[in-house]
């Protein structure tokens, strides 16, 4: 069976800057680290929908290699992508060109804070988006060094497969693919999975479910929750 990788930034997987629904207000996601924290804000909520139709662009991009490198007054030096709203449809099933559109607009107002103790700096995934009706392309704007850890640093996720996942499950694969580790603390996996819910038991069925959703997509082979010194744990077993 033919698969659609597409290479994606390690860090964008591992620490999934978007949410599971959108909501009114302002977005704020922080993943707790061992030595300081990583924080995604936007002025409203951008989900893991909106994530695929970047991952759908980049696909494309990478598959046609329709991207350069262009200086702008604003920007200086960045990444022009290019792609035609039909690849981007067919790959995530998505036939409102202009929701395309708007998910892609909506990542522009992400802003992701790395905090490391002294460490500090902060970086956008995409600057400007830009789409022709007529012709039905998009060109999106992407700070340059993110473009090259979009290819350097990157990792391979099956977008057809993400395409059909839950909100849950879409940050979780892109969790589990940045990691080799087959265990993991189970609120380890709540929190990467950007499930918010506030009573225990509806995250930890929501975990499952999740969990679940990647063993029926292939993603998985299985998995099993235990408890171990009184904490939950998940073995994953993989591909």
């Amino acid at each position: 069976m033919k698969t659609k990788n597409v290479d994606v930034y390690r860090r964008i997987l591992k620490y999934p800057p978007f949410s599971l629904s959108r909501k009114a207000g302002a977005m704020n996601i922080k993943h707790k680290l061992e030595k300081g924290e990583i924080v995604a804000s936007c002025a409203e909520h951008v989900t893991s929908e909106d994530a695929e139709k970047l991952y759908a662009l980049c696909y494309a991009v990478q598959k046609n290699k329709t991207y350069k490198v262009i200086k702008t007054e604003k920007f200086d030096e960045i990444a022009e992508l290019t792609a035609n709203i039909w690849d981007i449809r067919k790959l995530t099933n998505c036939n409102d060109d202009m929701y395309i559109y708007k998910a892609l607009d909506r990542i522009t107002g992400i802003k992701i804070s790395y905090n490391f103790g002294k460490k500090k700096s902060s970086t956008h995934i995409i600057h400007v988006v830009k789409f022709d009706q007529n012709t039905g392309e998009i060109n999106v704007l992407m700070p340059l060094d993110m473009f090259k850890n979009f290819q350097i640093k990157a990792l391979s996720i099956d977008i057809e497969k993400y395409s059909k996942l839950s909100a849950t499950a879409k940050n979780l694969y892109g969790y589990l693919a940045t990691n080799s580790g087959i265990l993991f603390h189970e609120e380890l996996l709540v929190e990467r999975a950007v499930i918010q819910n506030n009573r225990k038991c509806n995250d930890q069925t929501a975990l499952k479910k999740a969990l679940s959703e990647l063993k029926k997509e292939y993603i998985i082979k299985d998995f099993k929750i235990s408890k171990k010194d009184g904490k939950r744990q998940v073995s994953v077993e993989k591909y």
